[in-house]
């Protein structure tokens, strides 16, 4: 274990044993690496959570993160906000059963096994309804949607999209592919069989010559595409709904809540898809979709609904 991490946990001891004697309760807030929107998640946590919330940042092997999470739990705080992979991971294997866990900032939280006694969660990914209904915002003619996706590591996806679109008037084309050379080929097969593209991340197509791709495909053939992250948009894809870090810091104040105050079990908890989405927009590729802004000043009013923030890119 590091000195860092030593003199940390050291710090930790006294506060906790404080809030054993009768003080507030005691949350230690553990975060994978130092991160700014684990920064902004914790701002909006500290706000919600009636509790002490103390730091950790874990820049260190897994096996060192076992050995803290170790000491954490014969120490007892009242909940573990465990942020990141890294901190996730190891607070699930380490603490047992004695010490509550919250997650959250773990993208693709299902494939890590998080699911379990004493644990719940925020997952960063919705049920793609929002991401459909901003796609009908910017494109309320549309009524088949591709997928680029890879059955083996993203088939629950898709089906969760299938639902969602069938909920909203839309169906799901699902372009499957083994490799990413095979992208090309599906996109040629899907021309003038969809009006729209919604991208889904696996470790099939979530790299970036793909996405580079579908922008191209998209931008040639007139369609709107709906991206995952902020820096996608930036490159050309039409929108993207993304996790807001400060809002799911407040959602998970409020879980913290429950959990220490009402004494629900985390693992009677389903992980909660998030409250708090961004929308990112680029209003060059929106406005190239349709004569007119329309379909632009119709999003912006989708967001205003919603009470998304909006990032403009041109």
């Amino acid at each position: 274990m590091s000195r860092l991490a030593l003199a940390l946990l050291l710090c930790l001891a006294p506060a906790l044993a404080w809030a054993q004697k009768g003080g507030r309760p005691q949350v230690v807030a553990v975060k994978s690496a130092n991160l700014a929107p684990y920064t902004s998640l914790l701002a909006g946590f500290s706000v919600e959570a009636r509790a002490e919330v103390q730091e950790m940042t874990l820049d260190e092997s897994p096996g060192a993160a076992a050995r803290i999470f170790k000491k954490l739990a014969a120490q007892k705080p009242a909940l573990i906000l465990a942020l990141g992979p890294l901190a996730a991971n190891a607070a699930r294997r380490s603490l047992g059963e004695d010490v509550p866990v919250l997650f959250a900032m773990v993208p693709y939280y299902e494939k890590y096994g998080l699911e379990g006694p004493n644990v719940t969660g925020i997952s960063l990914t919705s049920d793609l309804g929002p991401e459909l209904e901003g796609l009908l915002a910017v494109a309320p003619k549309a009524k088949r949607v591709g997928m680029v996706h890879d059955p083996r590591f993203s088939a629950s996806t898709v089906a969760l999209a299938q639902a969602a679109a069938a909920a909203r008037g839309l169906s799901i084309l699902a372009l499957e592919v083994d490799s990413p050379g095979k992208v090309t080929k599906a996109l040629e097969g899907a021309a003038g069989r969809v009006d729209a593209m919604l991208m889904v991340a696996d470790k099939t197509v979530g790299n970036a010559a793909v996405v580079q791709e579908l922008i191209a495909f998209t931008h040639a053939k007139r369609l709107p595409l709906v991206a995952l992250t902020p820096s996608q948009v930036k490159e050309g894809a039409t929108l993207a709904l993304s996790p807001s870090p400060l809002t799911i810091g407040l959602q998970a104040g409020r879980l913290a809540n429950r959990i220490i105050h009402e004494k629900v079990d985390p693992g009677a908890l389903a992980v909660a898809q998030p409250e708090g989405l961004d929308l990112s927009i680029n209003l060059s590729t929106a406005r190239k979709l349709g004569p007119s802004s329309e379909s632009v000043l119709e999003l912006l009013r989708f967001a205003a609904r919603k009470d998304f923030a909006v990032k403009v890119y041109e």
